[in-house]
């Protein structure tokens, strides 16, 4: 049974609480519905632990838990579970930074918290809905994504096509893949392929801007040195601050100014000792969590391993 304000909904034999919630029409978020996401998670008084599994400690200790993975034996009572409300946005900036690849500066008209390196679900007039991780800080104003166009992708190929001043309504922010500021020295290793550079960079400037003074190596890779974008703004941002380093990996003609190779050899290899690191991992998701099971084979702990795959749109 879940309790939720006012309204008892019973749970049928073997239904998730996300089930449930959808069966009696409230309007929950939800994405990949297999505990990888996180869009779902919600906050309950003593939630099953199996859904809590995947969830950073200071997250499970106040109760959050994955809808799609909660299936309570009990009453489970819920603080909430209603979507995010949307918010729309005016395209402020549009810049072409790579082969297919857009940075599109969003300026909301509502307040939109989030924290850097959260994703959010840019809503197509159509009905459609994709997910973008956000590479700015709260502080910037303005919600920075990139967007590769996917070809014939309904959400990526109407976004590339807008001009500022449209509007763009979003709904969010999801995920748990940001910084804690609760070691300032310790190691951090953040490894995007593409687009998930777009995560990291909020990532590396929120700790940087937090004061941390620990090393932070980010890894950025694609499968060519064309592929790859931002590399001015990621120098100037590595001057200001000496404890990052910045590494580009390309799987193919590599240049003096790039690693080539797999970029989980390279990301093993800059994390050692592993044991002492916390990890970032953001983009592709067959490279992600190949790198997730490398890194913890490797031995680093589960704990300190957070991660952001791309999942591909439903069809």
């Amino acid at each position: 049974m879940l309790s939720l304000g006012a309204q008892e909904i019973p749970l049928l034999e073997g239904e998730t609480v996300l089930e449930g919630l959808e069966r009696s029409g409230v309007d929950v978020a939800s994405g990949c519905r297999a505990g990888t996401c996180c869009k779902c998670m919600l906050r309950a008084d003593s939630p099953p632990p199996e859904s809590q599994s995947t969830l950073r400690p200071t997250l499970r200790s106040q109760g959050y838990f994955l809808a799609c993975q909660a299936r309570p034996e009990g009453r489970l009572t819920l603080h909430s579970a209603e979507a995010p409300t949307p918010v729309d946005t005016c395209v402020e900036e549009i810049e072409h930074v790579a082969e297919g690849v857009a940075r599109i500066l969003l300026r909301p008209s509502a307040p939109f918290p989030f924290r850097p390196g959260q994703y959010l679900d840019v809503l197509h007039p159509g009905g459609h809905s994709r997910s973008y991780s956000i590479a700015s800080l709260p502080s910037d104003g303005v919600l920075e994504l990139h967007v590769r166009e996917i070809p014939n992708g309904r959400v990526s190929g109407w976004l590339h096509g807008r001009v500022q001043g449209d509007d763009v309504r979003v709904r969010g922010a999801f995920g748990q893949c940001f910084h804690v500021a609760d070691d300032p020295k310790k190691k951090l290793l953040l490894v995007g392929a593409g687009t998930g550079l777009a995560p990291l960079l909020g990532i590396a400037r929120d700790a940087l801007s937090q004061g941390h003074a620990g090393p932070i190596d980010l890894i950025h890779g694609g499968l060519e040195p064309g592929r790859l974008y931002l590399r001015e703004e990621l120098s100037r941002l590595a001057e200001q601050a000496p404890q990052l380093r910045i590494h580009h990996c390309v799987l193919r003609s590599a240049t003096q100014h790039e690693h080539e190779g797999q970029l989980d050899e390279l990301a093993v290899r800059l994390a050692s000792p592993l044991a002492s690191v916390r990890a970032f991992l953001c983009g592709d998701g067959e490279i992600v969590h190949k790198l997730r099971r490398k890194l913890f084979l490797a031995g680093m702990p589960s704990a300190e391993i957070l991660a952001d795959p791309f999942l591909p749109a439903p069809a």
